[in-house]
């Protein structure tokens, strides 16, 4: 699956030939659309890479499918053959949609309907304009005033805040938005966004999947579960005091990720983006680099986190695209303005992992709708202060940094 529009392609995607099981086995089949399609030969030049499509092999892929892609690509879908022999249909499982998926269905239909999904040109400016006013006057205090906090700050929260809506904007669908999202977080983090989204579509479809969601796979220097004993390390007994320094690493990381992609898989346009943004903390000096990218890195990390990783984590899991975003996400309660702005969308993480193509600013407006959905289908819907989460998230640390019962063989 793709974060973005996708590359023209062709190519046959069943073969009406009787086949042995043993091949089917061999096969990538994924169903979409009440529509078994064999994507064996399409994993090879998926733009979204082949993991993503093998951990859906042999499944219910409609919501994933829909949810992370642009009408244009779910267009193309109708130019693939889907499985016409019915011998291969025999040997696919029977899939049956229960009702909590169809009922999420109807509602994410209702929800497009009534333009939930339709972007605003007054907020969009707001949002891309108001992270270079940050930067701009970071870079006044620094040069002007000599205030090298006073530049640490707003240019931290100018990183910050670009980081929400760069992950906004590489959700969103269309060619604005790809080349909205390539020059925001280019020109101000210096990231890229096709590396950034081929892992972060991971984590949608298979949220706090051990083994799979590398969001939440954050060993050695995290354990979110108990290891094996021979994974273990010493220092895991610490985390739970240590990771307020390691989290304001995350722009470091981020930021070396992305240079590195770029420049494997040949990225010029994300490298000459990134760029103006390397010329620009020259300037500033490392200590105001250094202090910024800090800074907005530990108020991303501190966010980020807590919504997923105190939540339920899953091991070979069989719940539906809808019932995992509801076990593994929880939504913060901002009580006000300045914690709603800090947040960043990122307290409407239920609504977002739903319908992660949405706009942002349209999640406030939904909240209330998801609550009367969850309660008229017995789902939980968890919804805490963001206090309380940033607590649970300690006590998360603390206890698989003092606990010994092996979980995992």
């Amino acid at each position: 699956m793709t974060p973005n529009d996708e590359t023209e392609h062709h190519t046959q995607t069943s073969n009406p030939s009787i086949v042995s099981k043993s091949i089917i086995n061999d096969q990538l089949h994924l169903y979409i659309d009440e529509q078994w399609y064999d994507l064996t030969h399409w994993q090879n030049i998926h733009p979204g890479g082949a993991e993503i499509l093998r951990n859906l092999n042999k499944k219910d892929a409609t919501d994933a499918f829909h949810s992370i892609h642009s009408d244009d690509a779910i267009q193309r879908l109708s130019r693939f053959k889907p499985c016409s022999s019915v011998y291969i249909q025999t040997m696919l499982p029977l899939i049956e949609i229960t009702n909590i998926t169809q009922s999420y269905r109807s509602l994410r239909q209702n929800l497009i309907e009534n333009g939930y999904f339709n972007r605003s040109l007054f907020w969009e400016l707001f949002y891309h304009f108001s992270v270079y006013f940050l930067c701009i006057c970071g870079t006044y205090c620094h040069f002007y005033w000599n205030s090298s906090c006073l530049a640490i700050l707003f240019i931290g929260f100018g990183m910050q805040q670009a980081g929400w809506i760069g992950h906004d904007y590489a959700h969103g669908r269309g060619i604005w938005m790809r080349w909205l999202c390539r020059t925001l977080t280019g020109l101000v983090n210096a990231f890229s966004p096709t590396w950034w989204s081929h892992k972060h579509n991971t984590h949608h479809v298979y949220t706090n999947h051990i083994g799979i969601d590398i969001d939440v796979d954050t060993d050695p220097i995290f354990h979110l579960f108990v290891p094996r004993k021979d994974l273990d390390v010493w220092f895991r007994a610490y985390q739970h005091w240590y990771f307020l320094p390691v989290y304001s690493l995350l722009y470091v990381s981020w930021r070396w990720k992305s240079l590195r992609h770029s420049l494997t898989t040949y990225q010029y346009c994300e490298l000459l983006m990134m760029l103006p943004n390397y010329f620009w903390l020259y300037t500033l000096g490392w200590q105001i680099t250094l202090g910024s990218i800090l800074f907005g890195g530990l108020l991303v990390a501190c966010i980020v986190t807590a919504t997923h990783q105190s939540e339920d984590m899953l091991y070979d899991s069989n719940y539906s695209f809808v019932e995992t975003q509801f076990l593994t996400t929880c939504d913060a309660r901002c009580e006000n303005f300045f914690m709603e702005w800090l947040w960043g969308g990122m307290q409407y993480q239920l609504e977002h992992h739903l319908f992660p193509t949405m706009p942002k600013y349209n999640y406030v407006r939904i909240r209330p709708i998801i609550q009367q959905w969850a309660k008229e289908n017995g789902i939980k819907y968890r919804c805490e202060s963001v206090w309380s989460i940033w607590y649970r998230n300690y006590l998360t640390l603390k206890h698989f940094a003092t606990s010994n019962s092996k979980i995992i063989e």
